[in-house]
């Protein structure tokens, strides 16, 4: 039966006659021991790939389109939604954990956390995660909730993108994420009931089926949204500037040179501002670079650096307006302490600025 498990698994529209005929065994036989269970998983797999689109509001044409089914198939898998809610939220009654649940039902916990904060206001949700709310400009974390998002090259603390939420959104907005990586930010709006449109050129449909291929050619930059619908809001996480360049696609625009990597943003910021509805915000989210291996703070020049007011002018020429400038340190941990002391001594400054830029359409 291994043979009939695994036609059936390359190819979920045989009918169990079909794979009778093609391995010598009767349909009933199929039927009984294996495409029962199969099917049913198939489905399953089918519910919560749909669900995650939809809670956070792909429109149907889009989520068939990216799951290579047709639009009716997608409106009865949604029909069976609200009874798989009961289902867990029976379980979350019960006392057991989001962690529990979502393990024993094989959902990611922030598709479950959707389901167990629903109607709850935003300051409830913060509490719910154990998640502190920063009411000053220093944003600060030690580490990534690793419930949210992938293992990722410079992944970002779903804190952060849960600060950029509550502060400049609200529940039901619609966010733009144009490179959405490990899905940090898919996964923050699951848990704050905000809609989010999330393209990355890393294609994942088995495991990031929302967040939908992409690649932003420097020399022909395309908006891929397409429609009347524009976002609320735009979050804006590109790969840093020689930072982790090493451990994204050698086409990433990490190691393009300076001029080139602010010439894309710069490009990129005046694509967002003529496909923007007037209210848009945009928070763009980027580090300092300085070339500060093994030269001393004073000998350092401003030649090979890109530093905020790099990124604040090419904002200004693209027709954008700070309104808010957030510190958001990466973590000095990054650095070993036998590093640390080579640095001391050589009077090496390192690297931890991190910025969130709120902007305005001018």
């Amino acid at each position: 039966m291994t043979t009939a498990r695994r036609a059936y698994e390359n190819n979920p529209r045989l009918t169990s006659f079909e794979i009778g005929q093609a391995i010598g065994r009767s349909r009933q036989a199929v039927d009984a021991y294996i495409i029962a269970d199969l099917r049913a998983s198939t489905e399953l797999e089918m519910d919560l790939k749909i669900f995650r689109m939809h809670r956070i509001n792909i429109p149907q044409e889009r989520i068939a389109k990216r799951l290579g089914a047709i639009q009716r198939t997608v409106s009865k898998h949604l029909e069976k939604m609200p009874a798989l809610a009961i289902i867990l939220n029976t379980d979350l009654s019960k006392g057991f954990t989001v962690p529990q649940v979502a393990e024993k039902h094989g959902w990611t916990e922030p598709m479950l956390w959707s389901l167990a904060l629903e109607s709850k206001e935003d300051l409830q949700r913060f509490k719910e995660l154990n998640w502190g709310l920063r009411t000053w400009d220093l944003w600060n974390w030690n580490d990534c909730d690793k419930r949210f998002g992938d293992d990722w090259p410079g992944r970002i603390p779903a804190q952060m993108i849960a600060h950029i939420l509550y502060y400049f959104s609200d529940q039901n907005d619609l966010l733009f994420d144009p490179m959405a990586g490990g899905g940090v930010v898919a996964d923050t709006c699951l848990a704050f009931n905000r809609k989010c449109w999330s393209f990355d050129m890393d294609d994942r449909p088995d495991t990031r089926p929302e967040i939908e291929p992409c690649f932003w050619d420097i020399t022909n930059l395309k908006w891929p949204i397409k429609g009347k619908t524009k976002p609320d809001l735009i979050i804006f996480d590109p790969p840093y500037f020689k930072k982790q360049s090493n451990n994204y696609d050698f086409d990433g625009i990490s190691g393009l040179s300076k001029e080139k990597y602010l010439e894309f943003l710069e490009n990129f910021f005046a694509l967002a501002h003529s496909n923007a509805k007037k209210s848009i915000q945009m928070a763009f989210i980027n580090a300092d670079w300085r070339d500060f291996q093994n030269t001393p703070a004073k000998n350092e020049t401003r030649v090979n650096s890109i530093l905020i007011n790099d990124y604040l002018r090419i904002l200004d020429q693209s027709g954008w307006q700070e309104t808010h400038i957030f510190q958001a340190p990466l973590s000095s941990e990054r650095f070993k302490a036998n590093v640390v002391s080579a640095m001391q001594k050589k009077k090496i400054i390192g690297v931890t600025s991190r910025y969130v830029i709120i902007s305005k359409k001018k």
